[in-house]
C-alpha cells in the first residue's frame, strides 16, 4: 500500500527526503523576541541563528495543533507519524488527538503515531526505518512492531556547547554540570525513556565529545545499524565523529543532517546530536 511519513519539524528531513514525495513536516513554532516564527523550512539555519542572536532573551517552542496533523493525513494510505519525545513536548499528544478524530470518519485508514522518545537525529532514524520497510513491501502492523522495537533500543547521545535554551525551558532538570558553566564544563547527555540524563562531562567541547565517543564504544552497538547526526554550525566536528564511527567502529550507514528551526533553537551553534540503532 502507498504510505506517508509525517513528522514534526524537529525531524530534520533532507532535500532528498522531500523529493521522494511521501514525507510531510508539520511545523512547530519558535517564539523569539515575542514573535512566533513557523518552522516551515523557509528559513536557513543561518537565518534562525541570526534571529536568536538578535534577541536578548531565549527562544521558546510551541507544538502544532491537532488540526495541523488532521490536514496532512491521507485516506487510502498507511500514515506513519514520528514525534518528539512526549516527555519533552506536547506534539505526541496533539498527533494522537488528531488520529482519534480522523479515524472516526476514516475507519479504513491506517495511522500510527510513534513517540520517538528522542528528537532531531533520533526522529530521522525512525523515519528511515519506516521508509525502508515500507519500500520493501512490509505490511503496516509489522512495520509498527519492528520500528517500535527499534525505537526502544535506539541510543541518542549528544553534547551541546550552549545549554541555556534547554535550561530556560525546563528541559534539563538535575544536570549537575549546569552549575559549572564558568569552568567551560560540557555535559555528555543521553536520552533515557524520553528524558535527558547526564552520563559524563568534559572541559571544553573536544574533551566532552571524546567522552561521548568513549560511551558509544561502551555500548557495543551492532555496526550494521544506521547512524544519524544532527549538526548546528558544527559540520566539521560532526564529520570527525562520523569518521571515527566509520573507521574505528565499522559503521557505514551514516548521515549528517542540518538542524532546522526547532533543532537550532535548542541545540545552538556548536552542538552535536547522535542517534544510533541499538
Amino acid at each position: 500500500m502507498a504510505y506517508k511519513v509525517i513528522a514534526d519539524s524537529c525531524c530534520d528531513f533532507t532535500k532528498l527526503d522531500y523529493r521522494k514525495g511521501n514525507v510531510e513536516s508539520v511545523p512547530m513554532s519558535v517564539m523569539i523576541g515575542g514573535v512566533d516564527y513557523l518552522d516551515d523550512g523557509k528559513r536557513t539555519q543561518e537565518d534562525w541563528i541570526n534571529l536568536i542572536k538578535a534577541d536578548s532573551g531565549y527562544p521558546q517552542s510551541a507544538c502544532p495543533s491537532p488540526d495541523a496533523f488532521l490536514n496532512v493525513f491521507e485516506e487510502g494510505k498507511d500514515n506513519y507519524v514520528v514525534t518528539l519525545s512526549s516527555k519533552l513536548s506536547g506534539v505526541y499528544q496533539s498527533a494522537m488527538l488528531a488520529k482519534e478524530i480522523f479515524e472516526e470518519d476514516h475507519e479504513d485508514t491506517n495511522i500510527h503515531v510513534f513517540d520517538s522518545l528522542s528528537a532531531a537525529a533520533g526522529e530521522h532514524l525512525l523515519y528511515d526505518a519506516i521508509a525502508e520497510r515500507a519500500e520493501a513491501g512490509m505490511d503496516f502492523d509489522k512495520i509498527v512492531e519492528e520500528v517500535e522495537a527499534l525505537r526502544d533500543s535506539m541510543k541518542t547521545i549528544f553534547v551541546l556547547d550552549d545549554l541555556e535554551t534547554f535550561k530556560r525551558n525546563g528541559r534539563l532538570k538535575g544536570i549537575k554540570a549546569l552549575v559549572a558553566t564558568t569552568m567551560n564544563i560540557k555535559p555528555v547527555l543521553i536520552g533515557k525513556d524520553g528524558l535527558i540524563e547526564q552520563i559524563d562531562q568534559g572541559i571544553g567541547m573536544q574533551r566532552a565529545v571524546n567522552r561521548m565517543i568513549y560511551h558509544i564504544e561502551k555500548m557495543k552497538l551492532d555496526p550494521t545499524g544506521k547512524v544519524r547526526i544532527t549538526q548546528c554550525v558544527s559540520k566539521e566536528l560532526c564529520t570527525r565523529v562520523a569518521l571515527v564511527l566509520r573507521e574505528r567502529f565499522g559503521f557505514s550507514d551514516i548521515k549528517i543532517l542540518n538542524a532546522g528551526g526547532i533543532s537550532t533553537a535548542y541545540e545552538n551553534p556548536g552542538g552535536i546530536v547522535v542517534a544510533i540503532e541499538g
